[in-house]
């Protein structure tokens, strides 16, 4: 991929055309569905409770973290596993179990219900990748790859941390 010169003096890839958009619209109270307990639903948690979503968390035990959330009236908790119906309503729903059939279920029922599906543990069953987030005061930059090197995409995210420090 050959790199091109760009207004301002930014780098533009010659890049082939994308599958994935990044898009940033009004989720004022939008309902967020996480299902999952673990650490990598914790993170999803944490992220998204900074946002105004309706954050709904699904999951027999749950990470300090999450219950943190919850204590902090930043979102509902059910604690039982994912039952079919859960995704309803769902704009946004997110399935980080260590449980494969659990998430691929979590994930096709959601697609089917219309909403945005990110599943932990298959990049192919997404229909969004989670970015990583840098948040400056007002400003929000989402930082997201292919969903192949999520390594490459956080490197990146704290390079871009690192000059919004200078």
């Amino acid at each position: 991929m050959g790199k091109l010169s760009g207004p301002a003096g930014l780098r533009v890839l010659n890049m082939e055309q994308k599958n994935h958009f990044p898009l940033f619209c009004d989720i004022q109270g939008k309902k967020a569905v996480v299902i999952g307990g673990g650490a990598i639903a914790a993170r999803r948690c944490r992220t998204l409770s900074r946002f105004s979503f309706a954050l709904h968390i699904i999951a027999p035990t749950l990470h300090p973290d999450i219950l943190e959330l919850e204590k902090q009236g930043l979102a509902t908790i059910s604690r039982r596993t994912f039952a079919p119906g859960d995704e309803k309503g769902a704009f946004l729903l997110v399935a980080a179990t260590d449980d494969r059939q659990v998430n691929a279920l979590a994930g096709q029922l959601g697609k089917q219900a219309g909403a945005f599906v990110s599943v932990a543990d298959r990049r192919e069953e997404c229909t969004f990748y989670f970015p990583a987030l840098i948040e400056d005061g007002p400003i929000t930059i989402g930082v997201a790859g292919d969903g192949r090197d999520h390594a490459a995409v956080a490197q990146r995210a704290g390079q871009i941390r690192r000059l919004l420090e200078q």
